[in-house]
């Protein structure tokens, strides 16, 4: 039987849906990776099954290889509306439920539907009575479909319906941002619902014509420009879903909503505040464009200065966003007015490197002219006055090279090295030998080969200024200071050094101040001494211990990096 003109128009307007369904399925596969793209891949799949079996079995004549056709193109509708579903809670930042027995039910329709198409001449459950009856001079079909199968079709209207709510749930909450998109998306929905509810109760002219499949043409159109045109997965309602739970309306700092192609898709009024005038062409806008920097910048440097930031200094707070499945959908910038901050550091810099100039420089001729007086002087009690005033330059001398070696932890990157606990002693005695050429340390490293992996400088810095002030304080000339390297019997993965003076117990203000981290008095540069062990501990993740036993005992205890 030859087809008539509308015959062939029909099977070329089905076989033509089919291919653009598969040109969208192609196009879809690279944005799999994104929220809802591989359910809506099943979706476009199903209409290609459908639309490709349908057209086809418009030229099968023969009975039996027609009514497997059939069944493939029936279960091609059945399992459109629960993959359409599925995308609309995935593509929403609904993903979690498609993990739960509720939608586990759902998926089990239109399985249980396969398998009893399949079967159903058996016990007939799905459709009774099927004959070709051709009309233009196609292989149309005729039979009855039973409640089984009515549940099946109507289903899947359902389930599409559902996955259409939560669309225009997104409309509503994210207008105008996703408006486009997920019209699009929603009004696809309608042409094939149409057909199916045509075919299904037999309306109009010629009822075993499925009407569905030339109205796939406009569902696919529709999807395409929802998809290609304005490219619906480089915008995504879940990452403002994800945002929202992270308490975005409840901070008053600026929040940038930032989605995985790196675009602004939603402000708080702060940041609506601050950042208006690049953000007023709407929403979404490209981070870069909107404030002078991209997203690799803003988390290795951690701020936000000049440009739409203006005179302001913005500390930068990345918080990752997932949705349920833990795929990243974007993520959201926490932005901290630092300004103050960074100034009082800056001044802070600038006075503490002047003065500190300025000291050693201004100390250095004191030193020097005090030593010379000293030399010359003929009055013994002119001599004993220059010595005086040199051995006070001296120690305003130390707090200079003190307060710049704290300069140095604080400015300073952690640098992790392998090194020889010996060796690094070593550097330690030399570090420590002009404070009292007649002070004896006695070194032990158990065992002799120990080594660490540390940022030498740092470990070496702080057990240099516990071994000095062991010296300075001692009331005796050439004090001894015992210093022990070794491996502690509970604590793996980290090397421990023990300091034992035959001083006075430190007093226990200085002590406490130090473990409060509060500000201590200088004693001829030892409060800096006390605050440099501070924060090499900081930097060095350590910590330290106080003991007295005829002598301070202080024990610190430090990761080694290689462990």
């Amino acid at each position: 039987m030859t087809p008539t003109p509308f015959g062939i128009g029909f099977i070329a307007a089905s076989v033509a849906a089919g291919i653009g369904a598969t040109a969208l399925l192609w196009y879809l596969s690279r944005q799999r990776h994104r929220s809802g793209a591989a359910w809506f891949m099943g979706n476009m799949a199903s209409v290609a099954v459908f639309c490709f079996s349908y057209g086809a079995s418009l030229l099968v004549f023969e009975p039996a290889l027609r009514l497997a056709f059939a069944v493939v193109s029936f279960l091609g509708v059945c399992f459109m509306g629960p993959f359409f579903l599925a995308f609309g809670l995935d593509y929403t930042g609904r993903g979690d439920l498609i993990r739960t027995p509720f939608f586990g039910i759902v998926a089990a329709v239109p399985l249980l539907t396969a398998g009893l198409a399949a079967t159903n001449s058996i016990h007939e459950l799905v459709w009774t009575g099927f004959r070709v009856d051709p009309a233009f001079g196609l292989a149309t079909a005729t039979y009855a479909v039973q409640p089984w199968g009515i549940f099946a079709l109507l289903f899947s209207i359902g389930t599409a319906g559902v996955g259409s709510l939560l669309l225009i749930g997104a409309i509503l909450s994210y207008v105008p941002l996703y408006r486009r998109e997920t019209t699009a998306v929603i009004l696809s929905t309608a042409p094939p619902t149409v057909g199916v509810l045509l075919w299904l109760f037999e309306v109009g002219p010629v009822p075993q014509l499925h009407l569905t499949a030339p109205l796939m043409l406009v569902h696919v159109a529709l999807d395409a420009y929802a998809f290609v045109g304005t490219h619906m997965f480089d915008t995504n309602p879940a990452t403002q879903r994800m945002a929202e739970r992270s308490g975005l309306d409840s901070l008053s700092d600026p929040v940038l909503v930032v989605d995985a192609e790196e675009q602004i898709v939603r402000t708080n009024d702060r940041a609506e505040e601050l950042f208006g005038d690049a953000l007023s062409a709407g929403l979404p806008v490209p981070l870069a464009a909107a404030l002078e920097a991209d997203l690799a910048t803003l988390r290795e440097s951690g701020e936000l200065s000049g440009g739409a930031a203006g005179s302001r200094t913005f500390g930068v707070s990345h918080t990752p966003l997932t949705d349920p499945s833990g795929n990243g959908v974007g993520s959201m910038l926490v932005l901290y007015d630092v300004t103050e901050e960074r100034r009082r550091e800056q001044q802070l810099m600038v006075f503490n490197r002047v003065l500190r100039h300025n000291l050693r420089n201004e100390t250095t001729v004191i030193s020097g002219y005090a030593e010379l007086l000293k030399g010359v002087a003929t009055d013994p009690k002119h001599a004993t006055q220059a010595g005086t005033i040199a051995d006070a330059s001296d120690r305003l001398l130390s707090i200079a090279e003190k307060a710049r070696e704290f300069e140095q932890v604080q400015e300073r990157a952690v640098h992790p090295d392998e090194v020889s606990v010996s060796e690094l002693l070593d550097d330690v005695e030399e570090r420590v030998a002009d404070v009292d050429p007649e002070a004896a340390i006695n070194r032990t490293v158990t065992p002799p080969d120990l080594r660490i992996r540390v940022d030498t400088k740092l470990l070496s810095m702080l057990l240099a200024n516990l071994v000095e002030n062991a010296i300075v304080h001692s009331a005796e000339p050439g004090p001894t200071v015992d210093v022990s390297a070794f491996v502690p019997p509970e604590a793996d993965g980290k090397v421990a050094f023990r300091i034992r003076d035959r001083n006075e117990q430190i007093p226990e203000m200085e002590l406490d101040a130090l473990r409060a981290a509060e500000e201590t008095s200088l004693d001829h540069g030892q409060g800096i001494g006390l605050w440099i062990v501070y924060w090499c501990l900081r930097r060095l993740d350590g910590d330290i211990g106080f003991e007295y036993d005829d002598g301070n005992i202080v024990t610190v205890t430090i990761p080694d990096r290689s462990r």
